[in-house]
């Protein structure tokens, strides 16, 4: 979930990059540009921390809203399961990675 959180940082960052190119006024256009590329930049600054420390984050990290408990009959421990389905981990991807593109796509044209 860190990198669909670095996501939302590009598609903060391209909004006000767009806003920034429809405005006419000088200073909140200036304003604008510089906070969007801050923002992009941090956008990249967490996906690659993330992606650096991914192990330390798996380790440390309890998905624990999300999972349920079973006990296994033989030995009797409890194990942890993830209850998401697939397709609500898919959507989660899928659409800030559609909408970051999609942003990015028409600040260049």
């Amino acid at each position: 979930m860190a990198r669909v959180d670095a996501l939302i940082f590009f598609l903060a960052g391209f909004a006000q990059l767009i806003i920034a190119s429809e405005v006419e006024a000088l200073l909140i256009s200036t304003i604008l540009q510089g906070t969007g590329s801050g923002t992009l930049a941090l956008g990249v600054y967490f996906l690659i921390f993330v992606a650096r420390h991914q192990k330390d984050f798996n380790e440390r990290y309890s998905k624990a809203e999300k999972t349920i408990l079973i006990r296994n009959p033989q030995t009797g421990e409890l194990t942890e399961e993830d209850a998401t389905t697939a397709t609500n981990k898919a959507l989660m991807y899928v659409g800030p990675v559609a909408l970051t593109i999609l942003s990015a796509l028409v600040l260049l044209i």
